[in-house]
């Protein structure tokens, strides 16, 4: 995938419609770098589509033009993320996350054929990323839409409640214990169950350390 692509999917969405009619193939290109694309801010790695990109910048009307025009929703790049785990990765902080937009992206990815429980290289499902991620909107989304609550990461064996539970330590999500219960909550409605036990035999219950988040539980 070219330069010109990515800078017309971030910027303008005229600009990509003129190049899916001049190069149809647009929709199956694929990064062949890594890269750091700042001005979302995101990494994009190799295998990602044009697709992936819209996804990453939350550029709904980008993603409607592509998928209508025959993008793969499930594509996977070098670490089997799909553009619906991109769709799930802004956190509360980004400059481009607006609630409403990526609820909405999330909604036309799923109705395009996007896999719930699709899961990367590591595991993670989208809701194992927007959990981490701090957005109670998506995962009420993800949710609404039949995701699941009992699937795990790899090698911690973490499910979506174990991530809830801890402090992720990522930038953006500082401060954001509002969101961190609001999921807690979304997710125990669902059924998950916060006996299970990871890796190391610690159940969500056990891990949590904030007195807040201990009353939820309580209050199950």
């Amino acid at each position: 995938m070219n330069q010109k692509v990515i800078q017309a999917i971030l910027h303008s969405d005229t600009g990509l419609k003129l190049l899916l009619q001049e190069s149809p193939d647009v929709i199956s290109a694929r990064m062949k770098h890594d890269r750091l694309i700042k001005s979302i801010p995101h990494w994009l790695y190799v295998g990602d589509t044009a697709l992936h990109v819209a996804a990453a910048a939350q550029n709904l009307h980008a993603a409607k033009l592509l998928l209508n025009a025959g993008a793969d929703a499930n594509a996977e790049n070098r670490r089997g993320a799909t553009p619906l785990h991109y769709a799930c990765d802004p956190r509360p902080a980004s400059s481009n996350l607006n609630p409403k937009h990526q609820e909405a992206l999330i909604r036309l990815l799923i109705q395009h054929s996007a896999e719930l429980e699709h899961a990367d290289r590591g595991g993670a499902t989208p809701l194992h990323r927007v959990v981490r991620a701090r957005s109670s909107a998506a995962v009420a989304q993800l949710l609404k839409a039949g995701a699941k609550t009992d699937c795990r990461l790899k090698k911690q064996r973490s499910t979506p409640l174990h991530l809830a539970v801890h402090s992720t330590g990522a930038g953006g999500t500082a401060g954001t214990v509002e969101e961190q219960i609001k999921i807690i909550r979304l997710l125990l409605e669902h059924k998950a169950d916060p006996a299970t036990p990871d890796a190391i035999g610690k159940s969500p219950y056990d891990a949590a350390r904030n007195v807040r988040v201990r009353e939820v539980f309580a209050n199950v």
